[in-house]
């Protein structure tokens, strides 16, 4: 089962730029980039629905338990309110190899600035010269695809 880690990973990779895309548009058609951030979770919360018969609803389980997760833990929704604005208004100005380059470029920073801290739950990785070296390669190519 873990190699199927992975490819969650490049699926989650690939539907970046495809939502971006396609809520960008959505707010773009409707003129309206709050209501079609709505229409967003709305359609969210319909595929999650959907994906209860074959992972389970374990609610009471949850419930119970979420007092004692950190505080923190609920800013995830902030962020990812804050992420799907951003591509609303944004993306179709910017372009998508450059709006997904500006995320990418960001995102690699902020990982290994928490692997390296251990920070929001993450296991230590220090940031050695190798792991720096990555993250400078993997920002100068995304840099390179949005230029080139």
């Amino acid at each position: 089962m873990n190699w199927l880690l992975p490819l969650f990973a490049v699926i989650a990779g690939i539907s970046n730029p495809l939502q971006s895309a396609a809520n960008a548009s959505l707010s773009k058609g409707i003129q309206a980039p709050l209501v079609a951030g709505f229409i967003v979770y709305i359609t969210g919360a319909i595929c999650l629905l959907i994906c209860i018969p074959f992972v389970g609803l374990p609610l009471r389980n949850a419930v119970d338990k979420m007092g004692m997760v950190p505080w923190w833990v609920y800013l995830g929704g902030v962020f990812n309110a804050v992420f799907l604005v951003a591509s609303l208004l944004v993306t179709k100005k910017l372009g998508s190899a450059t709006f997904t380059t500006l995320v990418v470029i960001s995102a690699v920073v902020v990982s290994i600035g928490l692997d390296h801290f251990g920070l929001l739950g993450f296991p230590v990785r220090t940031a050695t010269p190798l792991r720096l070296l990555g993250g400078a390669f993997a920002i100068a190519g995304v840099i390179l695809i949005s230029i080139f």
